[in-house]
């Protein structure tokens, strides 16, 4: 068994410069985790455990709707957090909802994984690259005023964009340093990959 994910990777350069919020912003007194540098990417399905087997089948799902779709820029949006009721538990940057392309592979990824009857982690599909967790119940004022920060400082972010080339199926590997990322299948759009 293997825990993967389907993801879109983003450029080093703007993975460093979402990661400089965390240098910028006093998050003193809070029990924040951030996502480490490497890390930082846009998720489009967390498969879990799943079995080898099912990862290739996975894979070839994904090359068929990969086939279908030309290479395509998307933006960065704003910061919010889940959940939007109650405490924020995960803080993230938005990706402008205006990008049909993220949204038409979305449904084509949804309708080609159906006959593998995977457990479907979400109602809706919201575009977002992780920045940090909330680790501990925290104070809320500090809280608040640590968000208006970070959606501040996400409006210097907003409209940057990047292209969209490839798909990754990345494994996920838990350590208490924090989890590690190994890309096992690249899948690019546009190529008639047979």
């Amino acid at each position: 068994m293997v825990r993967v994910f389907l993801a879109i990777d983003l450029p080093q350069e703007l993975k460093k410069e979402l990661f400089n919020l965390s240098k910028v912003l006093n998050c003193e007194g809070l029990k924040l985790k951030w996502v480490e540098e490497e890390n930082l990417h846009l998720t489009l399905r967390f498969f879990g455990n799943i079995s080898e087997n099912l990862v290739e089948k996975i894979y070839e799902k994904c090359k068929d709707v990969c086939k279908k779709l030309e290479p395509f820029e998307l933006e960065l949006d704003l910061a919010s957090y889940f959940p939007l009721k109650g405490t924020p538990r995960v803080i993230w940057i938005g990706i402008n909802s205006a990008s049909n392309n993220l949204f038409k592979l979305d449904n084509l990824l949804k309708k080609a994984f159906k006959p593998l009857k995977l457990k479907e982690e979400r109602e809706e599909f919201h575009p977002h690259v992780t920045l940090l967790r909330v680790k501990e119940k925290t104070d809320p004022v500090a809280l608040k005023k640590f968000f208006e920060e970070i959606k501040k400082a996400s409006e210097k972010l907003k409209g940057k964009s990047f292209l969209v080339k490839e798909l990754i199926i990345f494994k996920s590997d838990l350590f208490p340093s924090g989890p590690k990322y190994t890309p096992l299948k690249t899948i690019p759009l546009g190529e008639k990959n047979d």
